[in-house]
């Protein structure tokens, strides 16, 4: 369904920049109801990540694929993933009701769409550009439809000045109807992208459900969403470990292959760290730069070759002997002891370091950016794990409150594991 405007924009107010020498990547289908990329006329599977940093040990580890969100990001990665073999997908932001947006205002429509065409003229000829992701879970919150005009608008501005790339909108885990409404209002959408965490397992089944039946890319997965697990009594969510989000990703990346008609691949999610919900849910990097074990789960995938297996592991973190399930309170002042079993690692390669932290108040939607807390101080702890444990002892703040402890047992090579427990601070 186009609108005037969209006509308008359609009709040739734009002008594209001269062509240099893009990459034709296409969207084929070699038999009845199974899709491939082919990028110069070769099939092309996605291996993937999302971010911006570290695309060295992205493409070490046997990725072909980085992904954006939006025009200034992708200025930042596009020539260097060419340079280190990587292709990208470019990430076109557009903006959610949820967040002000008005979509009856067509004057900042407008400007909204010739700011996004302007970004496909600049970028569209890049050898290293492998498709367009027009928006980013729009759908959340969104209760005009309008929004989907304007995902048209971009995709057919696109498809009549660069035939050489896809375009796909992203969506979150696929909602009922979705599917339909992206294949009747935006019909120069090739395929469909979804952010999917917890459900990615049946995210196939419920794309078809939704009404989307075509080619698809899991663009963004990896570890149990904050909003997807265990809660303690007073709403805090229990992390998992590093060394069990390892172990998700392996599982889900071995589901995510399993599609071989529909699925052309996937992003892991995120290649670097952010603050949501903590400073550690989501990253595949700590703060500091240093690589989780979940880095190597993946370079397995991508490559097919064994990765060396540097990351240590450590259990989950227990205080006064009771785990993040039982809901942990400890009076002000109280005396506290930490501890964790070391699962994986040389003691004597590996350094603690641990951290406490206010619990979050501030949780973002769609992954819109949060502060992280300021650490609060503690008492110099041993730096070596011992018999085989990472202990620490502190005094709880005396202020009540909700708080979380974490542990970081950095390894050889640059890698880290890492554990939390949220724990309160209450009079007895």
């Amino acid at each position: 369904m186009k609108t005037p405007l969209v006509f308008a924009l359609l009709a040739g107010a734009f002008a594209s920049v001269a062509a240099a020498a893009p990459i034709t990547v296409s969207l084929e289908s070699p038999e009845p109801g199974r899709y491939e990329f082919r990028r110069a006329g070769v099939p092309f599977y996605v291996r993937g990540a999302g971010g911006m940093t570290r695309l060295d040990l992205l493409a070490a580890s046997g990725a072909n694929s980085v992904r954006t969100w939006d025009p200034d990001q992708t200025a930042v990665v596009i020539d260097e993933a060419a340079r280190r073999g990587l292709t990208v997908c470019a990430g076109l932001w557009v903006a959610h009701e949820r967040s002000g947006f008005n979509y009856d205002d067509e004057v900042a429509v407008r400007a909204q769409i010739e700011r996004l065409c302007r970004a496909v003229d600049r970028f569209k000829d890049k050898p290293a550009l492998l498709l367009w992701g027009v928006g980013n879970e729009v759908e959340s919150g969104a209760r005009n439809p309008k929004v989907w005009d304007t995902i048209e608008a971009v995709a057919a501005y696109i498809k009549r000045v660069d035939p050489h790339h896809p375009v796909i909108t992203v969506i979150a885990h696929p909602n009922p109807g979705v599917g339909t409404m992206i294949r009747t209002r935006c019909p120069s959408v090739d395929l469909v992208g979804s952010n999917s965490y917890g459900p990615v397992l049946k995210l196939a089944h419920d794309l078809a459900a939704s009404g989307w039946t075509g080619p698809y890319l899991v663009t963004e997965w990896g570890t149990t969403g904050s909003w997807e697990v265990p809660r303690t009594p007073w709403g805090a969510e229990i992390e998992p470990t590093s060394g069990e989000k390892a172990d998700l990703f392996a599982m889900r990346y071995r589901a995510i292959t399993a599609d071989t008609a529909h699925c052309l691949g996937s992003y892991a999610f995120i290649w670097g760290q952010k603050q949501e919900a903590t400073p550690t849910w989501f990253g595949l990097f700590d703060e500091t730069g240093r690589a989780e074990e979940a880095t190597e789960v993946l370079a397995t995938a991508w490559s097919g070759k064994p990765a060396p297996g540097r990351a240590p592991r450590v259990g989950a973190l227990r205080l006064n002997g009771e785990p993040a399930s039982a809901g942990v309170r400890v009076a002000p002042g109280a005396r506290v002891r930490a501890e964790a079993d070391l699962l994986r690692g040389a003691p004597g390669e590996l350094r603690v370091r641990w951290e406490l932290l206010a619990e979050s108040t501030q949780r973002g939607v769609g992954g819109s950016p949060e502060v992280r807390p300021e650490s609060l101080r503690l008492p110099k702890q041993a730096k070596r794990p011992v018999d085989g444990r990472c202990t620490a002892e502190f005094v709880a703040p005396e202020r009540a409150g909700a708080y979380r402890l974490f542990v970081y047992v950095d390894g050889p090579g640059s890698t880290v594991a890492h554990a939390n427990i949220p724990f309160l601070v209450a009079a007895p």
